[in-house]
């Protein structure tokens, strides 16, 4: 996946406040205003993050847990040799 320069940005800009990274948003917010991102949607981009930012990072942990989570037990697959007489239903 090819990423173009102004999501790339976007992300930095996103990143640098979620990590509350000064000078990394320093030089993330020049390069938007250079490559033609607006003083309005930069603003966007930070409020957003720092919107992000609230979440405690106990729920964060808890939902991508239960998101990445592997079932415990395989889905039993029925064939002609599992003994289990489902694959004549």
């Amino acid at each position: 996946m090819s990423l173009d320069q102004r999501t790339t940005i976007i992300s930095q800009i996103s990143a640098a406040v979620a990590c509350n990274a000064l000078a990394a948003l320093r030089l993330s917010i020049t390069e938007g205003l250079n490559i033609g991102l607006t003083k309005e949607e930069i603003q966007e981009v930070i409020s957003l993050a720092k919107e992000v930012q609230q979440q405690p990072i106990s729920h964060v942990t808890h939902m991508t847990d239960q998101i990445l989570r592997e079932s415990k037990k395989k889905a039993h697959e029925h064939s002609a040799h599992c003994g289990c007489g489902g694959h004549h239903a």
